[in-house]
């Protein structure tokens, strides 16, 4: 025996009130199968929802293979500059002749005390002025080759603190060293 039977022989519901309440059940019923989507629109949702997922896992894997390509790139430039500065290092010795560079920060000049010879090189764009270290804060000061410092310019331009890219020509008197 159902619910509404026995309702309706305890006589706590009339027969009228029963028909009413099954009326607004059918009513709502129908009301929602109304809203319901037909099968073929759920079909297209759903294949709609699959093929946007696919793009955005597509775009996802894309953006990790470009950041991992990113980060070999920036690996393979640091080995190129830690090669660079290694095995083009010019040795740094002490002299009378006061030579003047931009500090590894950019912030301040700094000086540097080294042979005639070398200070005329450095003047003539054979040598160049470069930082090593890990941080500018912590950079260690050393001179290399025209050929490092050409290569540094283009793998790490604030590596290199003083190039001179366009010597002067060797016939100006005015860059003749002093003696000669």
């Amino acid at each position: 025996m159902s619910l509404r039977d026995q309702l309706l022989k305890a006589g706590l519901v009339d027969k009228k009130k029963v028909r009413e309440v099954e009326r607004d059940l059918k009513k709502r019923r129908k009301k929602s199968q109304a809203r319901r989507k037909k099968k073929k629109v759920r079909e297209a949702e759903a294949a709609a929802a699959r093929e946007a997922a696919a793009r955005e896992a597509a775009a996802r894997k894309a953006e990790e293979r470009r950041r991992a390509e990113a980060e070999r790139a920036e690996r393979e430039r640091r080995r190129l500059v830690r090669n660079l500065l290694v095995t083009w290092r010019v040795p740094m010795r002490e002299g009378p002749v006061p030579f003047f560079h931009r500090s590894p920060d950019g912030r301040h000049a700094l000086r540097l005390r080294l042979p005639e010879s070398v200070a005329w090189d450095l003047r003539r764009g054979l040598l160049a002025v470069a930082w090593d270290g890990p941080s500018p804060e912590r950079a260690e000061v050393l001179l290399v080759t025209r050929h490092a410092a050409l290569r540094l310019r283009e793998a790490a331009p604030d590596r290199v603190l003083f190039f001179n890219e366009t010597p002067p020509p060797d016939d100006d008197p005015a860059e003749r060293p002093y003696g000669l």
